[in-house]
């Protein structure tokens, strides 16, 4: 049986903008909520939120959703140790999603689409990309590459192991929402652009 579980990271420290981005309101609802909601819908395995040092806000943005939360005390190390931090509760799983909880935009639809090519091609690692830029989720072959996620170290990420399998890589097209994340002012701003109503956390 094929077990597909979500890492979400959601670890950071949001230094740009000088107060937790995840607690962030866009049209009332928290940025890690509406990043969480399309894993929860699609129905696949389990929803993991690996938390950095706020993790009572990020617990209440997400209650009521069937996600764990699992807190990070590395997280000053980096996206490494959130990604290690996960590695134990993700043991049973074929391949895992991973994506950040700053990007609250990815469709669920995408992600259906991702575990059929997954389970169709037999790619080790799964890419989406738009207008020829490489985004979020990634979806990775657990059992190929767990040691390696277990040595990562530093802000990379899984860059490194995506680029030293760069042969076991399959792309998708997927939208914008795969590239667009909340790091800035001039983010926020873009938003109300949009139409979109953004408002400070309450947590």
């Amino acid at each position: 049986m094929t077990r597909i579980h979500t890492v979400i990271l959601a670890a950071g420290s949001s230094k740009r903008l000088g107060f937790n981005k995840l607690t962030l309101r866009i049209d009332s609802e928290p940025v890690i909520r509406r990043t969480a909601i399309p894993f929860v819908e699609a129905g696949l395995g389990e929803v993991i939120v690996v938390a950095g040092s706020d993790v009572a806000p990020v617990e209440a943005a997400l209650d009521g959703l069937n996600v764990r939360v699992v807190p990070n005390a590395d997280h000053m190390q980096g996206m490494s140790s959130s990604i290690r931090s996960a590695l134990p509760w993700i043991t049973d799983a074929t391949a895992v999603f991973f994506h950040l909880g700053d990007k609250p935009f990815v469709r669920k639809e995408l992600l259906i689409a991702m575990v059929g090519r997954y389970r169709n091609a037999g790619a080790g690692i799964i890419v989406p990309v738009h207008d020829g830029m490489k985004g979020h989720p990634v979806l990775v072959s657990h059992g190929p590459y767990r040691e390696e996620m277990g040595l990562l170290s530093g802000d990379k990420g899984l860059r490194e192991v995506i680029e030293k399998h760069s042969a076991d890589v399959l792309f998708i097209e997927g939208d914008e929402g795969i590239l667009f994340d909340i790091d800035t002012e001039e983010d926020l701003k873009a938003l109300r652009r949009r139409g979109y109503r953004v408002e400070k956390g309450v947590f």
